[in-house]
């Protein structure tokens, strides 16, 4: 079957590349596609900046890609040659929402340091990773033709100069750590669970059914976006399944009291958190985990947990690892000692 689908690069705003060759090959003679120029100066990893391109032809799906591309801030070269799981990128793309709509207009391609590129499928509301693979380091002769007569390192160093974010960043802070992007690109199965437990002033207790107040609790929606790239903002109760995906970059939950509207947004670290997931689910990245928000606005008391069969009791995610803003009606409830977000940062 064919399909109509964008292509896209994709890469870090302070870690730019340059890719000099990228294609996805369809199989069954079919001319190959170029993977479109993102603009690395906007959208975040994962999203799809190249310009929608309107064409009405239709493709089969890749079956491989090839590429070459330069890491700029590492004055290096990789180079990938993999085949794709066309099977599973058909399936997930026949998917639709709840008003029968297809979740994906692109196919992403993303590009970290250390040689990392992940493959998305995209959409506005909601995005997967398809996979996540390493490329090898490329002999300097091998993209010579693309350097316009400067040695790699010239080339890349100048990239580098004509950004100052980039330099200054790469001055200041160096490259990330190695295993970084591989934390963060690790899949885990979980779901989220909250509203069942209230801050007795000692500990946190399940609500009783026939508690009152506990009936007049109701969840509008859950929405997140991942470390892995992907997001997922349907609001059709999706997040509280059991699904794979990345560590939480950020969540918003939105919920109600009675008549009173609450909200509560959550921004975790880049390092400590997917590290903290690696840990926790060190034995087994396969085990089902629920991760369940403590509210009490009555006792402004907050709380994340992870629970699994793999855990003996539940284990508190360390308030260090994530800042958080709670609003009631559109006013500030609460705020985490550690909260340092822009104002406006929960409009997203």
């Amino acid at each position: 079957m064919e399909y109509f689908y964008q292509t896209s690069e994709s890469m870090l705003r302070l870690y730019p590349i340059v890719v000099f060759h990228g294609t996805l090959h369809l199989g069954n003679d079919k001319e190959p596609r170029m993977i479109n120029r993102g603009n690395y100066l906007r959208g975040e990893w994962g999203n799809a900046t190249a310009p929608t391109i309107i064409d009405k032809h239709t493709y089969p799906f890749p079956v491989s890609l090839s590429m070459k591309w330069g890491s700029m801030t590492e004055g290096k070269a990789y180079e990938l040659e993999s085949l794709l799981p066309k099977d599973k990128i058909e399936k997930l793309w026949q998917q639709k929402d709840k008003d029968g709509n297809t979740l994906y207009d692109y196919i992403v391609v993303g590009c970290a340091p250390y040689g990392g590129v992940a493959v998305w499928l995209n959409g506005f509301n909601k995005s997967v990773l398809i996979d996540w693979l390493k490329g090898t380091e490329a002999a300097e002769e091998d993209v010579d033709d693309y350097l316009m007569g400067l040695s790699l390192k010239d080339y890349c160093q100048l990239s580098v100069n004509q950004d100052e974010e980039v330099k200054n960043n790469l001055e200041k802070n160096g490259l990330p750590p190695f295993d970084l992007y591989d934390n963060w690109m690790r899949q885990y199965n979980y779901r989220y669970v909250g509203l069942e437990e209230y801050f007795d002033g000692e500990k946190w207790k399940q609500y009783d059914e026939e508690d009152l107040y506990f009936d007049d609790l109701d969840f509008d929606c859950i929405q997140d976006q991942r470390f892995d790239g992907t997001h997922d903002l349907l609001h059709d109760g999706g997040l509280m399944k059991y699904h794979e995906a990345g560590c939480p970059k950020r969540i918003a939950v939105v919920w109600y009291e009675g008549r009173d509207e609450f909200s509560a947004y959550y921004w975790f670290d880049e390092k400590k958190a997917p590290s903290f997931f690696c840990q926790i689910f060190m034995t087994s990245a396969s085990e089902k985990a629920d991760i369940k928000f403590r509210i009490d606005t009555l006792a402004n008391k907050y709380e994340i947990v992870l629970k699994s069969d793999m855990l003996m009791e539940p284990q508190a995610l360390p308030e260090e690892i994530y800042q958080l803003l709670v609003f009631q009606n559109d006013n500030e409830l609460y705020r985490s000692e550690n909260f340092a977000q822009e104002d406006g940062a929960w409009e997203w």
